[in-house]
């Protein structure tokens, strides 16, 4: 999990400065997720959804050793195919829409 809150600040010349949040919603967090699968209809399926999904669409996710479901886009993915399996690598953020 990675967490920047954005922050909107405001810089003196005299070395003081002034924060705020950058709206309600300053805290969203970003998630660095793996899914293996094992077998080829699993994978077609999860390479469909992130393609449909294309990077602007929302979708619910709850991350590990979490109680929340959040809604998430995931912008960014890899896939790297092995013997046996293969895993998505996904940038998973946090949206509020």
């Amino acid at each position: 999990v990675t967490e920047k809150p954005s922050v909107l600040t405001v810089k003196f010349g005299d070395g003081y400065e002034q924060r705020r949040p950058a709206g309600l919603n300053a805290q969203l967090k970003t998630f660095q997720a793996v899914f293996r699968v094992t077998d080829d209809d699993t994978r077609r399926w999860l390479s469909d959804f992130l393609s449909w999904h294309g990077g602007y669409r929302a979708f619910l996710w709850r991350p590990p050793k979490h109680n929340r479901t959040l809604r998430v886009v995931c912008r960014e993915w890899s896939i790297t195919d092995h013997a046996v399996y293969s895993d998505f690598n996904c940038s998973l953020e946090q949206v509020v829409n």
